[in-house]
């Protein structure tokens, strides 16, 4: 019978014995603040029961909170997309100097992570994560603290796409399925009709946390910042934001925007191609830099669900408006729903068009209205 063997080469142990001495255990230049994919990964399927229960037995683990702030440098080459989750217990007030969630484009292959905390000290605490091709930013709040505020601010690659994607570490957020206006149009209807009964089971069940100030958020979302504000700039690729309460303003040159929000207004500058603008009682403000006949067959998808009832210092009600502006002499498909409200355009609806603009306007006002370009016209 013969037997193998397994044979080591002398200058193979000495080679494997070195690296295992000399090297630090973090070899991504981050100490604590970067994790690897692997490392990751172990952290996923250790915590995959824990994950059931999780709004019961937080995991914490990996996360800093004994350090303010952050400042580092990442290496980016090869990193394909960027995603930051803003807790959904985490406030955004006055006191911060800018907005909670910043992500700019740069052109070059470093990414720039700033964190500060604006309140909640060692109890407020984050996670960057690199997880293969992906940056990944998870806050998190212990000892039950709900006075945690940060400013994250990412200065990134213009290429990188503010995207999730499948199985992404998701932290403590809540889960619902994507938007789909024609397959989800009755379920939605139904979540609408239970919204206000399960109110109070919702407040309960999230530790007091307004359902208007949580984000749905799904895998492929690339910044989850619940009531944090989010602003986006210089950026050129994917952008997917879903908000709570808090305002998203993006200033891009992108060919897909995708923003969702409960009571939060929605502000899309530069689009290039393809939009999607939905919001229970949001405002919503769109702007091309190219006009619609040099896009093709495209769709901007504008949906405010219901108005917002709160009034003014005067006493005026605030609503919820749509503004949609193109460069003069565009020309595109006009099919918005409106139930009520006031409705301008400076365009006509051409049927020939290709591109075209979708959605509804429960109440309030929409205006679609054309602007002289600059040059450029796409600022990035």
């Amino acid at each position: 019978m013969s037997i193998k063997r397994l044979i080591f080469n002398p200058l193979t142990v000495i080679t494997f014995l070195t690296l295992f001495l000399v090297l630090p255990p973090s070899m991504n230049g981050l100490d604590f603040d970067l994790i690897d994919s692997a490392e990751a990964r172990r952290g996923r399927d250790k915590d995959k029961d824990k994950d059931k229960d999780k709004d019961k037995d937080q995991d914490l683990s990996g996360f800093v909170f004994d350090v303010d702030p952050l400042n580092r440098t990442i290496d980016c080459a090869g990193i394909r997309r960027l995603k930051i989750t803003y807790d959904k217990h985490f406030a955004a007030t006055e006191d911060a100097s800018g907005p909670n969630i910043k992500v700019v484009g740069a052109d070059n292959n470093n990414c720039v992570l700033v964190i500060k905390k604006v309140s909640g000290g060692i109890n407020c605490g984050f996670k960057p994560t690199k997880v293969g091709r992906n940056i990944n930013i998870q806050t998190a709040n212990k000892n039950n603290a709900t006075n945690c505020e940060m400013m994250i601010e990412a200065t990134v690659p213009r290429r990188l796409n503010v995207v999730g994607w499948r199985n992404a570490p998701m932290g403590d957020q809540a889960f619902r399925d994507n938007f789909d206006d024609d397959k989800d149009k009755d379920k939605d209807k139904d979540k609408d009709k239970d919204k206000d009964k399960d109110k109070d089971k919702d407040k309960d069940k999230d530790g007091d946390v307004d359902p208007d100030d949580k984000a749905d958020c799904v895998d492929k979302t690339g910044i989850c910042s619940n009531r944090g504000t989010v602003t986006v700039k210089g950026m050129k690729s994917v952008i997917n934001v879903r908000s709570g309460s808090g305002s998203v303003l993006l200033d891009v040159t992108s060919p897909n925007v995708n923003l969702m929000s409960n009571s939060g207004d929605l502000t899309g500058r530069g689009l290039t191609e393809t939009g999607v603008f939905k919001t229970r009682i949001g405002n919503v403000r769109t702007k091309y830099c190219k006009k619609p006949q040099d896009i093709g067959k495209k769709k901007l998808n504008v949906q405010i669900l219901e108005s917002n009832s709160e009034v003014d210092e005067d006493g005026d009600p605030l609503g919820s408006d749509a503004d949609l502006q193109f460069p003069v002499e565009s020309k595109m498909k006009i099919r918005i729903q409106k139930t009520e409200g006031k409705y301008k355009s400076d365009f006509a609806h051409d049927r020939s068009a290709q591109f075209r603009i979708a959605g509804s306007v429960t109440q309030g006002y929409l205006f679609i209205s054309g602007f002289n370009l600059p040059d450029p016209p796409c600022k990035y």
